[in-house]
């Protein structure tokens, strides 16, 4: 499967699932990884705006991902 599309349908999937807000820690994992995919996609075609972008948004994922499943967890 090319990186591209991978990055597309797991971006994809973790907004519908944001949208519905049944599992924001599953959406925030999808968006990571579609994150961490368009990060290897601009890094390989020298697209620095994208995977700086990317970059960014991978931060926003991971408070995301700790805010409603790792903190909860760990902090109780």
């Amino acid at each position: 499967m090319r990186i591209d599309v991978l990055a597309a349908a797991t971006g994809i999937v973790g907004a519908f699932l944001m949208a519905m807000m049944t599992v924001p820690a599953l959406a925030f994992g999808l968006f990571l990884a579609s994150n961490t995919a368009w990060m290897a996609h601009g890094a390989k075609h020298r697209q620095w705006p994208l995977f700086t972008m990317q970059l960014i948004f991978s931060i926003s994922s991971l408070l995301g991902l700790w805010n409603s499943w790792l903190g909860p967890l760990i902090l109780g």
